[in-house]
């Protein structure tokens, strides 16, 4: 996929989840009914922040799509922060609690780390499973080439023995 059409799926994606959740907050009965919209805000923000840093990296900058990305950025952020104003007027905490949105942060970017560890760990995990089977074929390997040494002497003896 192209990276404007990628942004703009975002963007469309994310426009749809604010519109969902500005309609429906005083509908649902807990955050959890909200939670496939707010995970697509996430994505659609995480979307777009690639977009853009992909566009401040590459040596020919094309000025207008970097500008468009950095001002729906810009937009999402702003929907965001009405977003989370809705959400934690609509189910408050006390002040000294974390409020509803910062909770959901928080349970978004432990999901995230988690996230991250697994595919560290699953990385690891195949870097040690090839370096053991690279150990067993070095050592099979061995096996076989002391094995043939071995043969090969063996018959060399017994053809030396046989002549004399």
């Amino acid at each position: 996929m192209e990276p404007i059409t990628t942004a703009i799926a975002a963007v469309t994606a994310a426009s749809n989840a604010i519109g969902f959740i500005k309609s429906r907050i005083n509908d649902v009965q807990s955050v959890a009914e909200i939670g496939d919209q707010i995970g697509t805000l996430f994505m659609a923000q995480k979307k777009l922040n690639e977009e853009r840093n992909k566009k401040a990296g590459t040596g020919d900058i094309q000025f207008k799509g970097s500008i468009d990305a950095v001002l729906e950025a810009k937009r999402l952020n702003e929907e965001m922060h009405e977003i989370a104003t809705l959400i934690n007027m609509r189910w408050p905490k006390t002040a000294d609690q974390k409020s509803t949105w910062q909770e959901i942060i928080d349970h978004h970017n432990q999901a995230l780390r988690e996230q991250k560890e697994a595919r560290q760990k699953a990385a690891r995990e195949a870097a040690r499973k090839q370096h053991e089977i690279e150990e067993t074929i070095k050592a099979v390997l061995l096996i076989a080439v002391v094995g043939v040494i071995g043969l090969g002497l063996f018959v060399f003896l017994f053809s030396i023995l046989a002549k004399a």
